[in-house]
């Protein structure tokens, strides 16, 4: 490239970085396509069905039937994602297309967070097409939870906010966070209160901490009291802790190290040309970077190098960044689909990375190169969901195969004018179809499920003549039966009527004193 053309290009993003609400349509235009490209994933009858996705209707459903979160059923997010999604589902109906709906209106606030950014960080021509090439990762077509979602916009809605200096309006968000999850909102709160007393001078310690804290603190007492006036004050002690979501992570044997979260940088069977096909190849080397990014913006932060306004803003991004990946990596990191949760974080990091040396902005380089190449194992899977998968009336409007679609249908005529019930981990499949009795629990996994989720659905069970487990799904952890024993027992009552591909029918033998016959 000659310097003619790098003048121009960099031309090109000072117009651009000028105008954020151009780059924010733009950011938006991009995804709102990748969610279309995306929707026989995201709108998988399974997803909704018997998987995490569905269980954000179900929560909905127990809460406004008088349960309690933490205490009648396994609960370990925050409050707050209960409350919005109900008065989002209020507005847009508990359905799917609800859901999803309020998915891409998370996306499109993330991306308005982070064109923010670009802009007041001056982002050039390296930094955002990384960011253009990384958003369909860094942004999530469909969330597992609208906790996940929510905490997404709040964090990024920080960095937006702290890019610009102004860290008390950071810490609102941050804290406001913790409340969506009990996770990195309190990570990211600690290092806004230690970044923004460094920056404020002539006054004591603690009046500093009290200047910063002040409104996030008010804000935070006054969301708290909502909480708990909505659902109850032992609710909203359990979730603004995270002892129990560390307790599902020992149970379930999470963790970055451990087998399943290997299974997503380290897996088995597999040649290196994976990590070029595959987002965690650019997500290893991109962490890499971001750590050694973070190393010399550290440096620079306590010396004072370069432009003292500038300079300090785009070295706390690329800080705050890189402290807050490796929170995840070493605190938060689950199974080997939980990279998902933070990966704005690395995208963000990188793109600010980029303009800070010559030598970050060649690797950046290379990485827009391993960014475009991880979009091949995406649009392989994408496109074999497209050819394989159907919307179809039996599946409620929700795409799935043709097998399973008939299967299905075989299934809801084994059940049919029957009184039955499905057996499954988590899923919204009782509120979908309506031949099935309503639903009882929220999660039954290993170190969510409470003694009294066993109880109503066993109870449940004792009172029905079919039971319905799915045994193929996609995702591991939404099928099969739930790993308790007392399921084991309960199932004793009842003979295999149908096995299937994807599905197991069992029905009670006819007895004229059992309870669904009289």
């Amino acid at each position: 490239m000659t310097a003619k053309e790098s003048s121009r290009e960099h031309s090109a993003a000072e117009w651009l970085t000028a105008r954020p609400l151009l780059i924010f349509l733009l950011l938006a235009i991009e995804i709102l396509a990748i969610d279309f490209l995306r929707l026989p994933e995201t709108m998988a009858f399974d997803s909704y069905a018997f998987c995490d996705n569905g269980a954000n209707l179900t929560l909905q459903y127990l809460v406004s039937h008088g349960l309690r979160p933490t205490i009648d059923f396994g609960y370990h997010y925050g409050l707050l994602p209960i409350l919005v999604g109900r008065v989002w589902f209020e507005i847009a109906g508990r359905t799917p297309i609800a859901y999803q709906a309020f998915t891409v209106a998370c996306d499109l606030a993330i991306a308005s967070a982070i064109a923010r950014i670009a802009a007041i960080l001056r982002f050039g021509a390296t930094s955002l097409a990384l960011t253009a090439i990384t958003l369909g990762f860094a942004v999530r077509a469909s969330y597992p939870s609208l906790a996940h979602g929510l905490e997404a916009v709040l964090l990024s809605c920080a960095l937006a906010e702290q890019s610009a200096g102004k860290h008390r309006r950071a810490l609102i968000f941050a804290s406001t966070a913790a409340f969506a999850k009990p996770s990195m909102g309190y990570v990211y709160s600690v290092l806004l209160i230690a970044l923004a007393c460094r920056n404020l001078r002539g006054e004591s310690v603690v009046t500093r901490a009290t200047r910063v804290i002040a409104p996030a603190a008010v804000t935070s007492i006054v969301i708290a009291a909502i909480l708990m006036a909505s659902y109850g004050r032992a609710a909203l002690i359990d979730t603004v802790l995270p002892l129990g979501g560390a307790t599902a992570y020992r149970t379930l044997h999470y963790g970055f190290f451990s087998e399943s979260g290997r299974q997503f940088w380290d897996p088995h069977g597999l040649s290196w040309g994976f990590y070029l096909l595959d987002f965690s190849g650019f997500w290893i080397v991109g962490t890499l970077f971001l750590i050694c990014s973070g190393v010399a913006a550290i440096f620079y932060l306590t010396t004072g190098a370069g432009d003292p306004q500038f300079e300090a803003y785009r070295n706390e991004i690329i800080t705050t960044c890189a402290v807050l990946h490796v929170a995840f990596i070493t605190l938060f990191f689950g199974n080997q689909w939980s990279w998902i949760y933070y990966s704005y974080f690395l995208t963000i990091g990188v793109a600010a990375a980029a303009g800070a040396s010559a030598i970050q902005q060649r690797v950046t380089m290379g990485l827009c190169v391993m960014g475009i190449m991880a979009w091949t194992d995406v649009a392989f899977w994408e496109r074999r969901w497209w050819q394989m998968r159907e919307r179809d009336a039996v599946t409620a409007g929700l795409w799935a195969s043709s097998d399973e679609r008939e299967e299905w249908q075989r299934v809801l005529d084994t059940v049919h004018s029957q009184r039955a019930v499905i057996l499954d981990t988590k899923g919204a499949i009782e509120l979908i179809v309506p031949e099935f009795e309503e639903p009882v629990s929220l999660y039954l996994d290993p170190g969510w499920m409470l003694p009294a989720d066993i109880q109503r659905k066993v109870e449940q069970m004792s009172e029905a003549q079919m039971v319905v487990v799915p045994t193929n799904i996609k995702i591991e952890a939404c099928r099969g039966i739930p790993a308790a024993p007392e399921f084991e027992t309960a199932l004793k009552g009842f003979e295999p009527r149908m096995r299937g591909k994807f599905f197991d029918v069992y029905e009670r033998p006819s007895s004229p004193n059992s309870p669904a016959t009289k």
